[in-house]
């Protein structure tokens, strides 16, 4: 798989233009101090400016996070009226879908019912937080065929297309779906931890879905990946006010434990941080001389990275 093939250049540039357009309307008075996502540590420095807005690194657990950041208020506002995420939903998703569906949202269904077919687990419901259109809850039903699923997207757009596709779907957020307390077997979210406010808010949400010895697996952005490691500030993961969490593996085994899970495994299955690095503008001796080095040394430096746990991609598999 290659980044262009899930993020074209064109349309990923001028999302992430929308982005930084949309950033610079924010009122940052109104913005709030917190302490670190992942462990909760008042011990943190500035690491990375984007944009005006400052990035910090937790020193107790090397997490990076956005601090000040725009309050919950803020964001959830943002998230309904920027025009950076009118263009994701309306054109950057759409165009996109389905090179997704076979890229990744495929891939990733059988790894996940792998992994709970060497856990001898059947979930007889599951839910995707985060759903959106439900392409990957379709997928997933493909592996899952006696299990019911379920979505929870707080987008009334996008939760409606879900419906219709005879998917049961809460039309709101993780932290507002009390409603479906201990409901679930399987709990999933991918790529919603790095957008949140209050990282503990929403596991503890996610928790709550799921019944007792159920499971969750989480996925997102983590700062300990090669590709975000090596380009910093010039990574273009790093967009707030959107992506505002970038814990370290050892911050993700904190706040999950901290949830209350009973079993926490952290993985980083990614393919694409090298990929990443060399379509960059980054230009170093190391760059240069692995390039030189060719197809093979590439691909096997990504397996590399993905074995011990140095992708930017994380994956979190969370016991109850």
């Amino acid at each position: 798989m290659k980044e262009n093939e899930i993020r074209p250049k064109e349309l990923l540039n001028r999302y992430l233009n929308l982005v930084e357009s949309d950033s610079k309307k924010l009122d940052k008075t109104q913005f709030l101090t917190i302490p670190c996502p992942a462990c909760g540590s008042e011990k943190h420095r500035k690491h990375i400016q984007k944009n005006d807005f400052d990035y910090v690194l937790c020193e107790r657990c090397t997490s990076l996070f956005c601090n000040p950041r725009p309050s919950e208020r803020i964001l959830e506002d943002f998230y309904k009226t920027a025009e950076s995420s009118r263009f994701w939903s309306d054109v950057f998703f759409p165009t996109v879908a389905e090179s997704r569906r076979e890229k990744l949202f495929k891939p990733k269904a059988e790894r996940i019912f792998e992994y709970f077919k060497k856990e001898d687990f059947q979930p007889s419901k599951i839910c995707d937080v985060g759903s959106g259109y439900g392409i990957f809850l379709e997928e997933l039903r493909r592996f899952f065929g006696d299990s019911e699923i379920f979505g929870i997207e707080p987008s009334p757009e996008m939760a409606e297309i879900s419906k219709k596709k005879g998917i049961e779907t809460l039309n709101t957020t993780a932290e507002g779906s009390s409603e479906w307390r201990e409901r679930f077997d399987l709990v999933i979210s991918s790529e919603v931890i790095e957008h949140v406010f209050s990282v503990s808010k929403f596991i503890d949400s996610i928790f709550n879905l799921v019944r007792p010895k159920g499971y969750c697996l989480l996925t997102g952005l983590g700062y300990e990946g090669f590709d975000i490691l090596t380009l910093q500030g010039e990574s273009n993961s790093i967009f707030p006010p959107h992506h505002l969490n970038f814990m370290s593996v050892r911050g993700f085994e904190i706040a999950f434990k901290n949830a209350g899970f009973s079993k926490v495994e952290v993985f980083t299955p990614g393919e694409l941080d090298v990929d990443i690095v060399l379509n960059s503008a980054i230009e170093n001796e190391f760059v240069r001389v692995l390039r030189e080095r060719g197809t093979d040394a590439i691909s096997e430096f990504q397996s590399f990275l993905k074995k011990h746990k140095l992708s930017s991609h994380i994956w979190i598999f969370a016991k109850k």
